[in-house]
This record gives C-alpha cells, sequence and structure tokens, in this order.
C-alpha cells in the first residue's frame, strides 16, 4: 500500500481517517508530519477529524512538536497546545515545558502572539506542571 495516498487532499477530504487510524505505527510513520501539516487550522473539517489519529500516535508526532513551538506558525502552535499537548503523556508534556514556558514570557503584542501566548498559559496549567 502506498500510505501517501491517504494523506488528505484537501480541507474536506476525511475518506481515509478510518484506514489512518487503523494503520501500525510503522505504517504511518512516513506521513505524521504530513497529517500534522493538515491542523494548522483547525477550522478545516479535516483537522477535527485527524485529532484522534494524531493523539494516538503520539511517539511519532512528538519529535516534530519543539520545532513546531519554536516555529513562525501562530495559529499551528496555538492548535497544538489546545488540542494535543494536554492529552500527550506525563513524559513528553514535561520534554515541552520550557518550549511552552517560552511562548508565556514571549513579550510581542500583536493578536496572534497574544493568543498564542494565552493558550501557552492555559496548556501550561492543563499539563499541570509542578513548579
Amino acid at each position: 500500500m502506498n500510505v501517501k495516498k491517504l494523506v488528505p487532499k484537501d480541507k474536506s477530504d476525511n475518506a481515509n481517517i478510518n484506514n489512518l487510524y487503523n494503520l501500525t505505527d510503522e505504517d504511518i510513520k512516513p506521513i505524521i508530519y504530513d497529517l500534522l501539516e493538515w491542523i494548522q487550522d483547525y477550522n478545516w473539517p479535516v483537522a477535527q477529524e485527524l485529532i484522534p489519529v494524531l493523539i494516538k500516535r503520539e511517539n511519532l508526532v512528538f519529535p516534530y512538536i519543539k520545532d513546531i513551538l519554536n516555529g513562525s506558525d501562530p495559529m499551528w502552535k496555538y492548535w497544538i497546545m489546545e488540542l494535543l499537548i494536554p492529552h500527550f503523556s506525563d513524559e513528553h508534556k514535561i520534554a515541552l515545558k520550557n518550549e511552552i514556558k517560552k511562548l508565556i514570557e514571549n513579550q510581542q503584542t500583536d493578536e496572534d502572539s497574544e493568543a498564542v501566548r494565552e493558550i501557552a498559559i492555559e496548556c501550561y496549567a492543563r499539563c499541570n506542571f509542578d513548579d
């Protein structure tokens, strides 16, 4: 099977969600980043259906999360902190603690940065970090 064919083609393409969910880690690994890209905007119908697939594959998703949190896409950061990180294992949450703190401490005041800062505060609280 060519697993690349299971990656959504557009924001409403949810035809392969069940197939994606039932793949083994080995099978889905080559396309995990492609799937992560589809949650850059949670308003896309396919994004909502991909969340359970990505949560189930936390170990494969996790290596990309630091780069996303340190990247330049504020909405992607927002949805990662809102929809994925709170469902991660404690081990992975702790490994992301510093990145989340950096986003909380960000001093930029534009609308996008403020939204990311607010969700970072919320995510930090939901992760129950002991400070």
